[in-house]
């Protein structure tokens, strides 16, 4: 098995990093890492510490505990060579789909891409391979359905079939068929030929039901790539027929303007979490955030993704299980998934979860009461219903000096030890978020690292080395990946962004300690910070891409007295 686990650009080193202490929590040895732009590939088939049975559990680790990848692919077979449709149609032939696929007649959704090849039309392909599946792939997993599922249904025609042949034949010694069964329905119960035939009507009925669940169930999502005429398959191992994204934790979730995904709320609050604090010239105290040694703000919440991401780690709920409703995944469905295993793994991870938040406040804010009642939804639907959960509608400002101040100071009892420094951590509107949506945008662009080489999808750049740095990325090509920012900006956003500096610049360090935003406006820094003059200055922790938008993610420093 060979798994690819895929997570935005930029992001590849937070995703290798938890894959490592997943698996080391899950006790499952450590393969070798491959980090490409855009995921992570673990190849299992040549490892001879992991055993058969083993492999699946890395399927299942990861699924249910990572809080990054976006999605999971299983790579169908090797690369191939691909220069022509008809190598492409060959080499089709020659993989094994059976184990990946259901036994559903459903054709699959299919993604190709192709990059500096000879075969470039993604449209030609796909409907080849469409075309194969529905002439070949299709006939070879339908008689794979497993009738034994259907056996108890099955026992009980044969036994009222063989009943039936008693009654119409009374005097046919010679009968055989169904004797070893009679218990099913009792050997004493006595039925009427028209009894008998009803019972049979009613439970074939019930089979082809069941067959026909069975061939209708949704079908694994294929991608094709092929890159400098080398072909590869693979196949959606988690996001089910029914839509069910992996990144997606809320079922039905309220979004407001802009929201942000799950997965990159919780590299945000990592990526933090992994930074260290600057004091002084070169020196450093160790990480900037404790989610246990701060309360949290959010003051442009939105659907309240990141308070909802922050509560699920301060818990430590796995991402699969802080849901009110049953996960599933496409792998579920493979013909050579262990169900009764898998249930025994979920007993094993998903423990009971408190839903209280002890010694942490978490407040989110904005302006706009359809995201105060969106984030309100959106916890409730995951039960997080606390006192130490607060959502107020309102400018930043007014709220830093109403509720940031007031519950700096409160104590219930000793209980909640409130006595602690808020942290911001905030998306925030930049341009062609929120404020001027109704603004013109302006056609340009700003630079914030010099402009490079894009990295191709899947080229290798880098090598589990164990090396824990925090980006300790060694190729030159990735140090200087091309990002741009945001350049339009309204009279409003200028505004906003002037008195959110003038609000650090005022505030007190035993209130508000630490702010961490994401920004995608280039403007931003030089307005909060007043062009310099006020007493703090960002530093950038990492860039990426958020919904099409380049964006950064910024901390507060305070320069020396």
């Amino acid at each position: 098995m060979k798994l690819f686990i895929t997570i935005t650009p930029n992001l590849e080193k937070l995703l290798h990093n938890e894959i490592k202490d997943i698996l080391r929590t899950n006790k499952l040895t450590l393969p070798k890492f491959q980090v490409f732009e855009g995921g992570i590939e673990i190849d299992l088939t040549k490892d001879p510490n992991i055993s058969e049975q083993e492999k699946e559990y890395y399927l299942w680790s990861i699924s249910n505990c990572s809080r990054l990848a976006e999605s999971i692919r299983i790579r169908v077979g090797l690369s191939f060579p691909c220069k022509n449709f008809s190598q492409f149609n060959i080499n089709l032939e020659k993989l094994d789909y059976k184990t990946y696929f259901p036994t559903s007649s459903i054709e699959p959704q299919v993604a190709v891409s192709c990059n500096a090849s000879t075969l470039y039309h993604t449209n030609a392909i796909k409907e080849r391979f469409i075309k194969h599946f529905n002439n070949s792939i299709k006939d070879k997993i339908s008689i794979d359905i497993n009738y034994s599922k259907f056996k108890p249904i099955k026992k009980l025609l044969k036994n009222l079939r063989y009943k039936l042949r008693k009654i119409q034949n009374p005097n046919d010694d010679e009968i055989i068929g169904g004797g070893d069964d009679h218990e099913i329905i009792g050997d004493d119960e006595e039925l009427s030929e028209e009894e008998i035939l009803n019972r049979i009507d009613k439970l074939q009925i019930e089979l082809e039901q069941v067959i026909g669940k069975q061939k209708n169930i949704p079908q694994s999502k294929v991608f094709i790539r092929i890159d400098q005429n080398v072909g590869q398959l693979s196949v959606d191992a988690c996001t089910s027929g029914e839509g069910q994204l992996l990144h997606k934790r809320t079922l039905n979730k309220h979004i407001s303007d802009a929201p942000i995904r799950e997965t990159l709320a919780s590299a945000i609050i990592m990526a933090i979490i992994s930074s260290t604090r600057r004091v002084g010239s070169g020196t450093t105290e160790g990480s900037y955030l404790d989610l246990n040694k701060t309360n949290i703000w959010d003051p442009f919440v939105g659907s309240g993704t990141l308070i909802q991401e922050a509560i699920s780690m301060l818990l430590k709920a796995k991402p699969s299980s802080c849901t009110n409703y049953k996960r599933s995944f496409q792998f579920e469905r493979f013909k050579n998934h262990s169900t009764e295993r898998y249930l025994k793994y979920l007993e094993s991870i998903n423990k009971p979860i408190s839903p209280l938040i002890k010694n942490t406040i978490l407040i989110g804010s904005d302006i706009d009461q359809k995201a105060i009642d969106s984030s309100i939804f959106n916890l409730s639907k995951q039960g997080y219903q606390h006192e130490n959960i607060k959502f107020f509608k309102g400018d930043f400002k007014s709220i830093y000096l109403d509720q940031i101040n007031i519950d700096n100071s409160l104590d219930d009892d000793g209980d909640n030890n409130n006595n602690k420094p808020f942290t911001i951590i905030t998306n925030l509107p930049y341009g062609t978020r929120v404020l001027n949506r109704n603004q013109p945008q302006q056609q340009q662009n700003q630079p914030i690292q010099p402009k490079a080489t894009k990295i191709k999808e899947g080229e290798n750049y880098y090598e589990d080395d164990d090396d824990d740095d925090f980006f300790s990325i060694r190729s030159p090509k990735k140090d200087n990946v091309n990002i741009y920012l945001n350049n339009s900006i309204s009279k409003d956003l200028r505004d906003l962004f002037k008195r959110f500096g003038d609000m650090i610049h005022e505030s007190n360090e035993s209130v508000l300690r630490d702010v961490f935003v994401l920004n995608g406006n280039s403007h931003f820094q030089s307005i909060s910070t007043n062009n310099g003059k006020n007493n703090f200055e960002w530093e950038r922790i990492l860039n990426f891409r958020n919904g099409g938008l380049t964006v950064e993610l910024l901390k507060m420093v305070k320069k020396p007295n």
